[in-house]
């Protein structure tokens, strides 16, 4: 993986770059049974592949003019720039028991894809889809996966899962679901876009998902049990 600036004394720099990943988990728990769903949040995972500027501050001259440069190529927050981010929200299944409801009334006060989901999850446990669902696990929503266009190509966002499954979210269980649909990169200011559903659920497919119906859609449901995720 590499970065490219162009220096006045050198010329065109490429630097090859081994990046962090960072975590940040958060949610809110408030006392049981008395609960209210719209304020009952799931967990929230927040993962990214970054590289420090501070990182290039050490070997090269890391002038005004070159940081402007990096800015304006890539995605630079706190300092680093963002190779690319994971945003997954879990709703464990002692949770769900504990309030005594279904997924779909939980998760439909978020949003309509949420909703999807918690539809799906509810006719998961109805039907016995699988021998093991959510029993002492729970339910994961890949909200949002992105990856700056500078960086596509490498698989990078299929490896940012499966380092996060195998390696961040240690002994998960339950059920990962995630909505191959177009959308518009954060990460970058261009109207670049994810415009296949069906590329997207052919690269979530490396990752061990499957579609849940076949049918041709903008939007296509897929899943994957967090024990047969490829990773």
């Amino acid at each position: 993986m590499f970065i490219e600036f162009e220096s006045f004394e050198n010329g065109v720099m490429q630097i090859e770059v081994l990046p962090q990943v960072t975590l940040e988990t958060y949610g809110r728990l408030f006392e049981f049974p008395e609960i209210k769903l719209d304020e009952y949040t799931p967990i929230y995972h927040s993962i990214k592949l970054v590289y420090p500027l501070d990182l290039i501050e050490l070997e090269y001259s890391l002038t005004e003019e070159v940081e402007n440069q990096i800015k304006a190529k890539y995605y630079v927050e706190d300092n680093q720039i963002i190779i690319a981010s994971l945003d997954i929200t879990e709703f464990p299944d002692d949770w769900k028991k504990e309030m005594e409801t279904s997924c779909f009334n939980w998760l439909d006060v978020l949003d309509g894809d949420h909703a999807i989901i918690g539809a799906r999850a509810d006719q998961i446990v109805d039907e016995d889809v699988y021998d093991e669902h959510f029993d002492f696990g729970s339910l994961y929503y890949i909200q949002r996966l992105d990856v700056h266009p500078n960086f596509r190509g490498e698989e990078i966002g299929r490896k940012l899962i499966n380092h996060t499954f195998k390696y961040l979210l240690r002994n998960a269980q339950g059920i990962v679901f995630l909505i191959a649909k177009p959308m518009q990169s954060k990460l970058s200011e261009s109207q670049l876009d994810f415009n296949s559903s069906s590329r997207l659920s052919r690269y979530y497919n490396r990752c061990g998902f499957k579609r849940v119906t076949k049918e041709r859609s903008k939007s296509i449901l897929m899943e994957v049990q967090v024990h047969k995720m490829k990773i």
